[in-house]
């Protein structure tokens, strides 16, 4: 693996790129007046840096907001708050010279290849476009530097005339590079390049990617929801979770101890070809949260496999997130009675869901979100068993009440600061916090 460089003493006035505070907020409206009665909170606040000659990767799964901050950061989409410096310089300042000038140093490879590209141009029109654009009038010289490109990113100069369904997708994804250096930018924006690939063109374009960048002495910020991906050709990687980031650092610092337990679920899928290497399979209950109503506190809690207990209690870190999962399901409305009688006739409780008692009933809700039948605390599982009563009743509103007034988390009350970590790198999370928990639980190491 190539040896990544390291910039320890650079500050934000030496970065290239700089993004502060960006947000990217889209209008929820409804009704003939088309009134706004809320926000998808895709982008809420991000910060990060790219430096001269650097890659950074902005990584986290579907959903997470990462194509957008780039689209947003190059002003493709108009930013709802924040500030984006490149060279020095703020690009939400810009008049329309100064803003194409922009665009001539920073370009964009975009996700799918072939979407990205006109069928009715051929590639060659399609790589010369940007030059006709920013004013060079000589097509013969025009053509001359795209099939010199073509042929730098492993293409021939032949492929000039052909159509991009003439082409496969890791051909039009070399042509989609072509196109993004023909204006020698600063800066290349590679939003998810490879993810359309098969797997072994899906190193070629990588490897390509990683020769460019020395050969042009590009700044790269590359995109993607794959830890092998980031971990292959960037110096830093920022974790990107609903909107936020919840971690940053050197690459190799973050993946030799990821300390966001998101940023730890996303190294332990990486897969490993050593078999006797240890299990580091992190579960992450419950589905990304809609952008629209994030949760308070930190976005990530309910999925969150290490979601700090309340004071007073030292359970079994499992059978929490069991309860958590639970509070999830009762503060969303989302426990069904029926179903659970359906599941206890699966369980062999009874042959039929309307003989299924409310015994039945409590013992399919604990085996549903794998409750234990004791916490190994006395007053939660007597907190516990009233809420079940509660939603065996069909009292949904005060199991709510119940479990949310004993079982809160700070997680849930409070947004976690970065906190810059003993291996120091920072990560948002409350875990890293000394007033919030104890240096020496067990559950909570990151080892």
């Amino acid at each position: 693996m190539t040896e990544r460089r390291q910039r320890p003493s650079e500050t934000r006035s030496d970065a290239l790129l700089s993004v502060d505070g960006l947000k990217k907020h889209y209008p929820v409206t409804e009704g003939p007046l088309r009134r706004e009665v809320g926000r998808v909170r895709a982008v809420d606040g991000v910060d990060f840096e790219v430096y001269p000659g650097e890659t950074v990767g902005l990584i986290g799964e579907s959903g997470s907001g990462k194509s957008t901050a780039a689209t947003s950061l190059l002003h493709l989409e108009e930013p709802t708050d924040g500030t984006v410096t490149f060279d020095g310089d703020d690009v939400g300042a810009y008049d329309r010279a100064e803003r194409k000038a922009f665009r001539r140093r920073a370009q964009m490879v975009f996700q799918d290849p072939t979407a990205s590209f006109d069928p009715r141009m051929s590639i060659g029109e399609s790589v010369t476009e940007p030059l006709l654009v920013h004013g060079m009038s000589d097509a013969d010289r025009r053509r001359a530097i795209a099939e010199d490109l073509l042929e730098r990113v492993g293409l021939s100069a032949d492929e000039f005339e052909r159509y991009p369904h003439e082409l496969s997708g890791g051909q039009k994804q070399r042509a989609a590079l072509a196109r993004a250096l023909v204006l020698n930018p600063d800066l290349v924006v590679a939003d998810e390049p490879v993810s359309a690939l098969d797997v072994s063109v899906q190193a070629e374009i990588l490897a390509l990617l990683d020769d460019l960048q020395a050969e042009f002495d590009l700044s790269l910020l590359l995109i993607s929801h794959d830890m092998g991906v980031v971990r292959q050709i960037c110096d830093r990687i920022c974790v990107m979770y609903l909107g936020e980031i919840v971690e940053r650092g050197p690459t190799e610092a973050v993946f030799a101890n990821p300390q966001h337990p998101y940023t730890q679920a996303l190294v332990a899928a990486v897969p490993t070809p050593d078999p006797d290497a240890p299990d580091r399979e992190v579960t992450l209950t419950g589905d990304v949260p809609d952008a629209a109503s994030p949760p308070s506190g930190c976005r990530f809690h309910p999925r969150c496999p290490k979601v700090v207990q309340p004071e007073g209690y030292d359970l079994d870190q499992d059978d929490w997130r069991a309860v958590m999962d639970l509070r999830m399901a009762v503060a969303d409305r989302d426990v069904d009675r029926a179903s659970l009688r359906e599941l206890a006739v699966a369980e062999g409780v009874a042959d039929d869901p309307e003989d299924v008692d409310e015994s039945g009933v409590r013992t399919a809700l604990r085996e549903e979100y794998g409750l234990p039948e004791s916490l190994g605390d006395d007053a939660a599982d007597r907190v516990l068993s009233a809420a079940l009563d509660d939603v065996v009743r069909g009292d949904v509103e005060a199991a709510d009440e119940r479990l949310r007034s004993e079982f809160e988390s700070v997680c849930e009350r409070r947004d976690p600061a970065e906190q810059v970590t003993g291996v120091g790198h920072p990560a948002a999370c409350h875990l890293h916090d000394p007033a919030v928990v104890e240096e020496d639980w067990e559950w909570a190491s990151t080892d």
